[in-house]
């Protein structure tokens, strides 16, 4: 059985994570000139690069059967985690690095990259977190009720449900809030690698910090790490890096241009 409590403390999550890309774009505004179709960009990338391509690859590399643990897990939990790490890295990085190629000719500011991460930050936070909040209520209710449409599924079904503390939905927020973040850090340094010349190494570098990001999120999936606290202190870390690179290199950079202009 799932309490109401939680139930409701899902539904709360649920309708912050849809909210949550508008609310970066009502922050953001006061220093950047958001744009709607760069937003449109980095949602839609995300979902052929990420939701697309990178889920064959996962098919072809670790395919298993329903229910079956994966091959590659079972055998080389390293060699598992480095794989998921730089495949979400090399996908999503050149899913943005072909995208600001394409938009090179008509959006050349800083504002462009910031709108571009907001629209690849934000459309993952409402698929995973938002989608996901809307499918554990639909499935706690019919828990709740007794419903014969669950009946045949493996016990470790109803736990990721029953067995996770509200807490954690909380914190589910916290991280997307840095996960938006982080996709818009990444996006200015892909951007400055697409728009200044001899920059290009820029690209491998977002591919690493992004790879670096989710490493702990592997070691933990994998059995490689067991504190759920050392895998956000982990994301923390590398996000507020991140950020700090991409204002070195982009809005910094962006401030002096505008000051030179003037």
């Amino acid at each position: 059985m799932v309490s109401t409590g939680t139930i409701i403390i899902m539904s709360i999550v649920g309708l912050i994570a849809f909210l949550l890309p508008f609310a970066f774009i009502m922050v953001l505004r006061r220093w950047f000139q958001i744009q709607w179709i760069p937003i449109l960009i980095g949602a839609v990338t995300f979902i052929i690069f990420a939701m697309v391509l990178e889920q064959i690859s996962h098919f072809f590399v670790l395919g298993s059967e329903m229910g079956e643990e994966i091959p590659l897990l079972r055998n080389s939990p390293w060699l598992y985690v480095l794989y998921g790490v730089l495949a979400a890295g090399v996908f999503e990085e050149t899913g943005r690095l072909v995208a600001f190629l394409l938009m090179k000719r008509r959006y050349r500011k800083l504002d462009s990259a910031i709108s571009y991460g907001i629209g690849h930050g934000g459309v993952e936070a409402v698929l995973l977190l938002g989608i996901g909040m809307v499918s554990a209520i639909i499935f706690s209710v019919l828990l709740n009720s007794g419903s014969s449409i669950l009946d045949g599924l493996p016990p470790e079904a109803t736990e990721s449900v029953t067995g996770t503390a509200n807490y954690m939905y909380v914190l589910s927020i916290v991280e997307r809030v840095f996960a938006i973040s982080l996709h818009i850090g990444l996006s200015v340094i892909v951007w400055v690698s697409v728009m200044d010349k001899g920059k290009w190494w820029f690209f491998p570098l977002a591919i690493l910090f992004h790879a670096l990001t989710n490493l702990t999120a592997g070691m933990f999936q994998s059995g490689l790490l067991d504190s759920i606290w050392m895998v956000y202190a982990g994301f923390i870390v590398m996000t507020a890096v991140t950020l700090w690179v991409a204002y070195m290199v982009g809005v910094k950079r962006s401030s002096h241009s505008r000051d030179d202009s003037i």
